[in-house]
Order: C-alpha cells, then sequence, then structure tokens
C-alpha cells in the first residue's frame, strides 16, 4: 500500500473529527516507518518525513488539533 499526501490529508480529517486518536496516529506512523514486510511505501520524501515525526517521541507533544489542521491545509495546497 502506497501512502500518499491524499492519505495523510483523510487521516488528518480523521483526527480533527475525533475519530482517531494521538495514539492512533502515532501507532500508524509505527507501523509504516518499522514495516518489515514492505507493505507499506510512502509516495515522497515529505509524506515519510511527516509520518517519522509523528513517530519520533521528541515531536509527539506537538500533535495537536492546531498543528494537525495546519499540515492538512499544507498537504491539500500541495495537492
Amino acid at each position: 500500500m502506497i501512502i500518499t499526501r491524499k492519505e495523510l490529508v483523510k487521516i488528518c480529517d480523521r483526527y480533527l473529527d475525533d475519530k482517531v486518536s494521538k495514539e492512533e496516529l502515532i501507532h500508524f506512523a509505527r507501523t509504516v516507518m518499522f514495516d518489515d514486510e514492505n507493505r507499506y511505501e510512502c509516495e515522497d520524501d515529505l509524506v515519510e518525513e511527516i509520518l517519522s515525526q509523528w513517530d519520533n517521541a521528541k515531536t509527539q507533544s506537538k500533535i495537536n488539533k492546531t498543528s494537525i489542521q495546519f499540515l492538512r491545509n499544507a498537504l491539500s495546497d500541495l495537492n
């Protein structure tokens, strides 16, 4: 499965609509980043960087509605 920018926008929307939690975002990112079976692939370096940030324990405290809304808008503008 290729994780695209559009897919990340959908994930951001789900977070903003309280359909997924911060912990689920982190779990998703960790699953993609450490996929030993190569089930997941990032569309580009931007997608990989975002998932890396979500997985990084030092930056996880910055995951909130404001930051995800900003990220969602930025991703939408790039598509």
